[in-house]
């Protein structure tokens, strides 16, 4: 019976909760293997598309790998673009001073 006015922690406290903003013991940040070939396909300096991420690395989701980066600090910038056929698209890109 646990002692009275002691709670047991709430799961988000408990080990299930991920490492969001993890970093190495050098400082680097900590990242999984999609996002870092997606930081390095970024830095390149090219503008691409979801699409031509996608079908350069394989990725099923590249926009949430994009987006898990975006909340660990990687400054990944977008630009809306016109189709051809009327329909609009985000090109994605890495700013100076993206990976940290």
């Amino acid at each position: 019976m646990p002692e009275a006015g002691k709670v047991p922690a709430a799961r988000s406290e408990c080990a299930g909760t991920p490492a969001i903003n993890r970093r190495t013991d050098n400082g680097r940040l900590h990242v999984s293997r999609q996002q870092r070939r997606m930081i390095d396909f970024l830095s390149n300096g090219g503008q691409y598309s979801a699409a031509d991420i996608s079908t350069a690395l394989r990725m099923s989701d590249p926009r949430s790998v994009i987006r898990d980066l975006r909340v660990k600090g990687v400054n990944i910038a977008d630009e809306w673009f016109k189709s051809e056929h009327g329909g609009r698209f985000k090109r994605y890109f890495m700013q100076k001073g993206g990976a940290r």
